[in-house]
């Protein structure tokens, strides 16, 4: 069976299966949506049981900032299904047995795919190494220099007035007539727009981002990224983050990838770090946060496995959440 019967990553596709979802099972879904400025609509979506007062549940939220990394959106899509009806996108039955249980005790979040303006500009529906080199790759995410033809440089947020990409990179998503951002490091994005309001009528406790990385030159394909700040963080949300990595990572072996054995802190330094706390500091000290990383656009790496990685994080997260409820 093609890849593409379990892989909805673009938006006409995930928005389609988050309206059917909410007509479907209004008692289990609330849908949230921001529509950007090119006019896309950017949703969150939240699974749980609705006839149980929210006070006594764990809650978890996860997202997909970026818009060069499917294989996070296809695992969220997947894994939403299989709470929701029992099968994969597939129709192949699911192997999670206690979707009752999890929606009793758990609000789940999801932000698949909070910037459709870039995933929409880009030319596949996944990496798998076999159409484009990652310097070509790369041209795509942040966009093409003009000058030496290669990647265009990183923005946090920045103006089509004052820079000159040949190219604008899948990366960035528009909001003005003139302005780009990077939505993991700017409060304008319509993920953070949409993590604040979820935040706001939720609450969570603990926030898992889902990401993708090349891994050039490294015998790994998968890691787990723990916050910039971890070492500065008050110790029991030093530990969660931890043992919550480790957790992640003993499942990843167990699917025969070959994760960083040790998951570390953010290793960002100078203008990029220094991006990174300005925009996350006021998170990382209030609840766990952790971040997958898993290979992009390798032949190693299938989109099958990049799949699988990040739907085995969302299902290790939720189970913790299970497990301390027990």
């Amino acid at each position: 069976m093609s890849i593409l019967n379990n892989w909805l990553v673009k938006p006409h596709q995930t928005e389609t299966k988050f309206l059917e979802w909410g007509q479907e099972y209004p008692h289990l879904v609330e849908l949230d949506s921001i529509c950007q400025y090119v006019g896309l609509n950017a949703y969150s979506i939240t699974l749980t049981d609705k006839s149980i007062s929210l006070d006594q549940k764990e809650k978890l939220i996860f997202a997909v900032p970026h818009a060069h990394e499917p294989a996070g959106t296809a695992a969220c899509m997947n894994y939403i299904n299989q709470i929701l009806t029992g099968k994969h996108l597939d129709q192949t039955e699911s192997e999670i047995y206690n979707r009752e249980e999890i929606l009793q005790k758990c609000v789940l979040t999801f932000l698949s795919d909070p910037n459709p303006d870039g995933r929409s500009r880009s030319p596949v529906d996944y990496w798998d190494g076999t159409k484009y080199t990652n310097e070509e790759f790369w041209t795509f995410m942040r966009g093409r220099d003009p000058e030496t033809k290669k990647m265009w440089k990183r923005m946090d947020r920045w103006s089509i007035q004052n820079e000159n990409p040949e190219t604008i990179g899948i990366v960035y998503e528009q909001v003005s007539s003139h302005e780009y951002v990077e939505p993991n490091r700017d409060f304008g994005s319509a993920y953070f727009r949409l993590i604040k309001r979820a935040g706001e009528k939720y609450g969570y406790g603990r926030w898992l981002d889902l990401h993708q990385t090349e891994f050039e030159k490294s015998k790994y394909n998968a890691m787990i990224i723990l916050p910039i700040i971890q070492n500065e963080l008050p110790e029991h949300i030093k530990q969660a983050n931890v043992e919550w990595a480790d957790a992640i990572v003993d499942s990843w072996k167990k699917c025969g990838a070959q994760p960083m054995p040790e998951s570390k802190p953010l290793g960002y330094t100078g203008q990029q770090a220094e991006y990174f706390k300005r925009t996350w500091r006021e998170f990382m000290p209030i609840i766990p946060k952790i971040t997958t990383e898993i290979q992009n656009n390798n032949l190693r790496t299938p989109p099958e496995m990049q799949e699988k990685l990040e739907e085995e994080a969302i299902k290790v997260s939720v189970d913790l959440l299970i497990r301390s409820k027990a």
